[in-house]
């Protein structure tokens, strides 16, 4: 536990990209914090009781909804957890009333309720897509920051429809554009980096056609990071909101500046991971 502890300290004044967690098969409960470090603070959630999840929060039976704050703490509340869900991203899910439900970086829900959004079809990270002409197929993004806070945005010259690829905080659109979303929920194209079609996709990274990595700044800097020697990208096999699984079992992460880490838990086998964060 020690190791934790002083790996908390030193990540306290620190501002990153996304906290999130890992459950075992056996119920452990891993977290993340907003720095990528990672903790066990003897949290345990049975797999086979959860029935929703994003990238800082699940859901169990009988309504309990646990969130994990920037700190990797996570934290239970009984909330009225709606019967229909429209869609979920990393820190928000969508009731087919309209209720938006999200979350903030001290692990706090707040409800809005919009009728504009039980037409939202198209779900990402922390943003989605609500339908205003089904037969123009007209679509208004909105994005979610990371206080929880949401809000329609505009981008000169776009059209939402040609998104064909929601990612975490990216997306791609039909002229193999990236777009990537700010910790602040602004929307920044990436015109200086041009990738292949995305095929593996975890919240704030993602790998191409051609086997290239690509990591998300929280700043919204599209980049291409050093990677831990010992990592092969074709052995990733599990893919989570600010981290990855090799078939090793290693686990890696990725920090608010799009840098790549091992992370080594010598009591835990990531080969066991249930349930993944995203």
């Amino acid at each position: 536990m020690k190791k934790f502890l002083v790996a908390c300290l030193a990540t306290m004044s620190l501002s990153s990209f996304a906290q999130s967690f890992i459950i075992m098969d056996n119920g452990i409960t891993i977290t993340m914090d907003r720095s990528g470090f990672v903790y066990d603070f003897g949290n345990y959630a049975f797999p086979q009781k959860i029935n929703l999840k994003g990238g800082t929060f699940f859901v169990e039976e009988g309504g309990v909804l646990a969130t994990i704050d920037e700190k990797g703490a996570l934290f239970r509340k009984y909330e009225v957890i709606p019967e229909t869900i429209l869609g979920k991203g990393l820190n928000y899910f969508l009731s087919d009333a309209g209720e938006l439900y999200t979350i903030n970086r001290q692990g706090l829900v707040n409800i809005t309720v919009n009728e504009e959004f039980k037409k939202a079809t198209n779900f990402g990270g922390n943003f989605f897509g609500v339908t205003t002409d089904a037969e123009k197929k007209n679509i208004d993004l909105y994005t979610i920051n990371l206080d929880g806070k949401v809000a329609k945005i505009e981008i000169p010259n776009f059209k939402a429809k040609d998104i064909v690829i929601f990612g975490g905080s990216y997306f791609m659109t039909n002229r193999g554009l990236v777009y990537t979303i700010t910790s602040e929920g602004a929307a920044l194209p990436s015109y200086e980096t041009r990738v292949g079609v995305i095929q593996k996709r975890g919240g704030n990274y993602f790998i191409d056609s051609s086997g290239m990595f690509y990591t998300v700044t929280e700043a919204g800097v599209l980049t291409m990071p050093a990677l831990p020697i010992n990592l092969k990208i074709s052995a990733i096999t599990k893919f989570g909101s600010n981290y990855f699984i090799d078939l090793s079992g290693r686990l890696f992460v990725v920090d608010k500046d799009g840098n790549v880490f091992e992370r080594i838990m010598r009591d835990h086998d990531f080969r066991n991971a249930r349930i993944i964060s995203l």
